[in-house]
């Protein structure tokens, strides 16, 4: 009796996944590019870092915000490419859905803590603003990711595109097309759908931008 043989779905695979090596096709370079340079914990770094320092001008703003994105991001980046290397996640985008709940939760952990320090010492009105956001983020993908693989990266964009300009007025506007390219890197890595690229970047401009906007802007 013959077995059939099941394709992975390549909104949760890897982009080669269920292809031979003789036919897989390289990714683009310039896909692979934005997709790791504009992932989320270093867009969120250098957030957390350039907008209060721009906003105050002072070491003060500056430090926090390093402070920040070393605690948040650095601790979250540096513990999911120690996984991935290891074999217990398949690689540093955490491409399959199961595994996205426990690191979202990890990194809400994170980044909870942060924010109750800005709070209690009156840190930068800007890092409680991306902080908050951020858990918003992280709690949508830690619920909606065992049934269904939003984009991470979507979200991320699509919050940036409206926090830049809050930030920085109509000159934060250059980054949409930015966000825009990074969506379809993604689609092109086949690492999602439309849809989950969509649902992320809705999500990452209403409710991401929103919440920035309701507290720093």
């Amino acid at each position: 009796m013959s077995t059939r043989r099941t394709r992975p779905s390549t909104s949760d695979a890897p982009p080669t996944t269920g292809e031979s090596a003789s036919t897989a096709r390289p990714s683009p370079a310039w896909a692979v590019l934005l997709s790791e340079v504009f992932q989320a914990p270093v867009v969120l770094a250098v957030l957390l870092v350039v907008i209060p320092w721009t906003a105050h001008g002072t070491s003060t703003a500056l430090l926090w915000g390093v402070a920040a994105a070393l605690s948040v991001c650095g601790v979250s980046l540096a513990t999911v490419t120690v996984l991935s290397r290891r074999g217990v996640l398949t690689d540093h985008h955490v491409s399959v859905k199961e595994h996205r709940r426990p690191v979202m939760v990890g990194t809400f952990l994170l980044v909870a803590a942060f924010l109750a320090v800005t709070l209690a010492f009156d840190g930068p009105v800007e890092i409680t603003g991306l902080l908050t956001a951020t858990l918003a983020a992280s709690a949508v993908v830690a619920l909606v990711s065992p049934w269904w693989k939003i984009s991470v990266h979507g979200m991320m964009m699509g919050g940036t595109a409206v926090i830049l300009p809050v930030a920085w007025g109509p000159w934060g506007l250059l980054f949409v097309p930015v966000a825009v390219a990074v969506c379809v890197s993604r689609h092109v890595l086949r690492a999602h759908t439309w849809p989950q690229l969509v649902a992320g970047s809705g999500y990452g401009v209403f409710f991401l931008g929103g919440i920035y906007a309701l507290i720093a802007g």
